[in-house]
């Protein structure tokens, strides 16, 4: 019994005299102020640092609003003055995103079947449905259409402030009448608007007649795709026909297209003021208006 006891004794001798110790040195180890407690704190802090770090990567990463896109050496091509094609930067980091395109448009156009080309469902993006054509086949044009925007865009928008025609309603012209790049007169001639020659002295080499019927099926013939836009820009400048167009504001992109529509750009389409339309608003193409 007694042995116990002292062993109690002993036991809080040893407690009572541990507390002292931690009382009396409280401005040391447990203490808020102590160099131990502080790498505590700082490791603490370094971690939150590193979680929001890695927030923050985490946003970029998965976030729709900015897109990190790391190219390869063989980067995609952009059109410029001299008609050559330029590497863009390895790495593009785009502030709004890739664009998506629309689902619908303000205007209804209804393609009839048979009409099927790389600019369809940039106009009509119910035609695949309605002709059991499969998916594959919409992407594939669309695709063709986003390459000539990213390709052309930058030559729009020049001329656009050369000139004042929107560069919304200079692209939707060039995939319509060129379709995306894959016409005819652009492949051979570097024609994206379907620009004619109707001079009876022009220079060899000027002009290209495919039909071989008329006069009026000569068509001008540029060293490069840029000659083609700058040509553009100049006929809609200096035709009468559609000069009160450069008295709209270059947002306005539908009344520039029922504009020209209604000054007899193309006649042979009663539709093309709204093909315009369309285009512009189901591949964003409003968004260059405003560089």
């Amino acid at each position: 019994m007694d042995l116990k006891n002292n062993h109690l004794t002993i036991l809080k001798s040893v407690e009572m005299t541990n507390w002292n110790e931690i009382s009396h040195n409280s401005g040391q180890a447990g203490s808020l102020h102590s160099p131990e407690f502080f790498r505590t704190d700082v490791f603490h802090e370094a971690i939150l640092w590193k979680l929001l770090l890695l927030t923050a990567m985490a946003y970029l990463v998965w976030s729709d609003k900015i897109s990190i896109v790391f190219g390869s050496m063989a980067a995609d091509d952009t059109e410029q003055s001299t008609g050559q094609k330029v590497q863009a930067g390895i790495f593009n980091f785009s502030i709004d995103g890739p664009k998506k395109d629309k689902s619908g448009t303000e205007v209804q156009i209804k393609m009839p079947p048979g009409s099927l080309n790389n600019v369809t469902f940039a106009i009509d993006p119910e035609f695949g449905t309605r002709n059991d054509l499969p998916a594959a086949e919409c992407a594939k044009r669309l695709n063709l259409c986003r390459d000539y925007i990213a390709r052309f865009s930058a030559v729009a928008i020049a001329e656009m402030r050369r000139s004042g025609v929107p560069a919304s309603i200079t692209l939707a012209q060039g995939l319509l009448e060129s379709n995306a790049s894959e016409s005819r007169l652009a492949q051979k001639i570097n024609n994206h608007f379907g620009m004619k020659c109707f001079s009876t002295h022009c220079e060899k080499g000027h002009c290209v007649n495919f039909k071989q019927n008329s006069h009026k099926d000569f068509f001008v013939k540029y060293a490069n795709a840029w000659g083609s836009y700058q040509a553009h820009t100049d006929y809609l400048k200096n035709s009468g026909r559609y000069i009160h167009l450069f008295e709209l504001d270059r947002s306005n992109y539908r009344a520039w297209a029922r504009g020209l529509a209604k000054a007899g750009y193309n006649t042979s389409d009663e539709a093309y003021g709204e093909k315009l339309i369309a285009i512009i608003q189901i591949l964003d193409l409003d968004r260059f208006d405003k560089r």
